[in-house]
């Protein structure tokens, strides 16, 4: 009986390590998955922004970060956010919830099987959620993207706290669980990425710009045929077009290589404004006035209900893979060689 107890042991033991090494070596190729591209935020330990010309500015003395670690180039499209629907629809309250679909994406379903596609018109623009919905979508790129109810709701975000008083007070899990892999960026790893600069004012000479193009100036609002560097406020006026894709202004980058910080929709952050609440940053294409603002590095805020999808997108946020990562991956393919060559 014991030397049967000890082989079962030893069994489950070998399942769960292959377990592990599917895991992450799965997890090291979705950092890659989805055609997200990443640039990492270095300079850890930075000043934060303090511009005593902004005593009031709501945001002096933050978006100091004491970690490597990476944004996506641009806010997650619409075709990969397509991925996300067809992978998490079936498992969803609400399958067509517009706070899932956002106003790209349209579903059917026919006989029980669901169908998701893009709405005409609106292919390569960025995606549009609510903050659970993105909350999400971090378990699953977590989870390496397996297509399982439990990949959905923990890993990044335990979304059994996505709970409220019916008051508008809400229950949601503050900030990123220890060890997430993807996650929403803070309010202080955002402003990072998009307004400070490590050689500002010349090598190894840090500082931060006020707009997030490496300028001290508002971005020219206007078509790129037209000169314009950015596509915020450009809806009102010309109405869904291919102008408001994402990428359309290359030279328009953060000091770390990011595009459409402004324009596009205004991206989540973990911030809290209350516990009904959650800040936003930066500008949209729907914007009418006063888009310059939302730009500005040390303002210029929206404050969005995290069950809503309302004029948000997501420039997700992840670690940066490490030498660890890769090692763990390399002491797992002799057993995982055997393991598939004894199931041939």
């Amino acid at each position: 009986m014991g030397h049967g107890t000890s082989g079962n042991s030893i069994r489950r033991s070998l399942g769960l390590a292959a377990g592990l090494c599917l895991g992450v070596a799965a997890g090291t190729a979705a950092a890659q998955g989805l055609g997200i591209t990443w640039h990492t935020i270095g300079a850890p330990g930075n000043d934060p922004w303090d511009d005593e010309r902004y005593p009031n500015a709501t945001f002096r003395g933050r978006g100091r970060v004491d970690h490597l670690y990476r944004m996506s180039e641009t806010e997650l499209t619409n075709e990969q956010w397509l991925e996300f629907v067809r992978a998490y629809g079936p498992y969803a309250d609400d399958p067509f919830d517009s706070n899932l679909l956002g106003q790209g994406i349209e579903g059917t379903s026919d006989n029980g099987q669901l169908e998701y596609e893009i709405i005409p018109g609106f292919e390569g623009l960025p995606a549009n959620m609510s903050w659970r919905h993105a909350a999400r979508f971090c378990n699953w790129m977590h989870n390496a993207q397996v297509n399982e109810a439990w990949a959905f709701e923990s890993g990044a975000y335990d979304t059994s706290t996505f709970t409220g008083d019916g008051s508008g007070e809400l229950n949601d899990q503050d900030t990123r669980s220890p060890g997430a892999r993807y996650w929403i960026p803070s309010m202080d790893e955002w402003m990072k990425a998009a307004h400070y600069d490590p050689d500002r004012y010349g090598p190894g000479e840090p500082g931060w710009w006020g707009y997030p193009n490496r300028s001290d100036e508002p971005l020219i609002c206007g078509r790129p045929r037209d000169g314009g560097q950015t596509n915020a406020a450009l809806l009102p006026r010309y109405g869904w077009s291919p102008d408001l894709k994402s990428g359309l202004y290359p030279d328009e980058q953060s000091p770390w290589g990011l595009l459409d910080l402004s324009g596009g929709w205004r991206e989540l952050t973990e911030e809290w404004y209350n516990h009904g609440q959650r800040y936003s940053k930066g500008s949209t294409f729907g914007d009418d006035v006063f888009w310059e603002i939302q730009d500005w590095v040390g303002g210029g805020f929206t404050k969005d209900d995290p069950t809503s999808a309302v004029l948000v997108g997501l420039r997700a946020a992840s670690r940066v893979p490490g030498p660890g990562d890769l090692a763990l991956v390399l002491s797992c393919l002799p057993f995982l060689h055997g393991r598939n060559r004894r199931c041939s």
